[in-house]
């Protein structure tokens, strides 16, 4: 059973998703599915909201990672916000909190 739920949003042009749950081997195809729809949709503009994301696993990082490079290499942007915590210290100790763009939530 997938433990993630998505939602998108548009912001100034920008696509936003919002993860909350598990992003896993469980959910991953299911993200990856939509993230690709959004960019068909949306534009290669994105941001990835983690802060209600309770778990991920080195597919959901190898996802979020084809997604930044897929995204920037043609010319888009892309944002993932990561709150201080369990999550914060997986980008982190992965090496991919200097490869990409992480913020923490506004307060």
């Amino acid at each position: 059973m997938c433990q993630l739920d998505l939602g998108i949003s548009d912001r100034d042009g920008c696509t936003v998703m919002r993860l909350r749950g598990e992003l896993d081997l469980a959910s991953v195809d299911r993200f990856e599915q939509t993230a690709g729809t959004a960019e068909i949709v949306y534009g290669p503009r994105m941001i990835v909201d983690l802060t209600e994301l309770s778990f991920i696993d080195s597919v959901g990082l190898g996802a979020l990672a084809r997604l930044h490079r897929r995204l920037t290499r043609t010319g888009g942007t892309f944002t993932v916000i990561v709150p201080p915590g369990k999550i914060d210290r997986i980008f982190h100790y992965s090496g991919l909190k200097g490869a990409m763009d992480i913020r923490t939530p506004p307060e």
